[in-house]
């Protein structure tokens, strides 16, 4: 019995083989690509070099830099870096002995800096009001005082009125001034 070769000298087995190949290298190219991948912890590592009149000063002083340089990365990646280590190789002698130089290597597991912890804050503003009736004088003044407390920066909810003073009415009562006081909880 005579054996077949499939066409371009291919076997089957050997065509399956590279389809599942051509699977597995696109699934793989898929998870790079994926948004979850993005977010991922990433080892970095960042180097630095120091001098110094002692091996251990050049030493620590080259693995700070390291570590410098490892923290500046992370920040402009808007990483923070965690399990750091570093390590120090000494790179040269002066040959009087007065000085070693030292090349220093920091790692970090390096991810996207968590948000800044949020939290709820009461806040109250007082503003001044006028107008032409009590209620347009009050609604002028509350006005005022939910500005204030936006301008304060935050998202505030619950806004109520908690005091209201009048100041001044004219003889007439053509001309109402009031102090409104607002309170609200902003989440910060």
């Amino acid at each position: 019995m005579a054996q077949h070769d499939e066409p371009y000298g291919q076997s089957r087995r050997g065509s399956l083989a590279g389809r599942l190949l051509m699977s597995v290298a696109l699934a793989a190219t898929g998870i790079g690509l994926s948004p979850a991948a993005a977010h991922a912890d990433t080892w970095r590592t960042a180097t630095g070099s120091a001098w110094g009149q002692t091996q251990s000063s050049a030493s620590a002083a080259a693995q700070a830099s390291a570590r410098n340089a490892l923290a500046s990365l992370a920040t402009q990646l808007g990483e923070v870096c965690t399990n750091v280590t570093s390590s120090a190789t000494l790179v040269y002698v002066v040959p009087s002995g007065g000085g070693y130089q030292f090349n220093g290597t920091a790692t970090g597991l390096c991810a996207p800096a968590p948000p800044p912890p949020s939290y709820t804050v009461p806040r109250t503003a007082t503003a001044r009001g006028e107008g032409s009736t009590p209620g347009t004088a009050q609604q002028n003044g509350a006005a005022g005082a939910r500005a204030a407390i936006l301008a304060a920066g935050g998202d505030c909810t619950g806004y109520q009125t908690t005091g209201v003073t009048n100041v001044y009415t004219t003889p007439t009562g053509s001309w109402y001034i009031y102090d409104v006081t607002v309170s609200a909880l902003c989440v910060h």
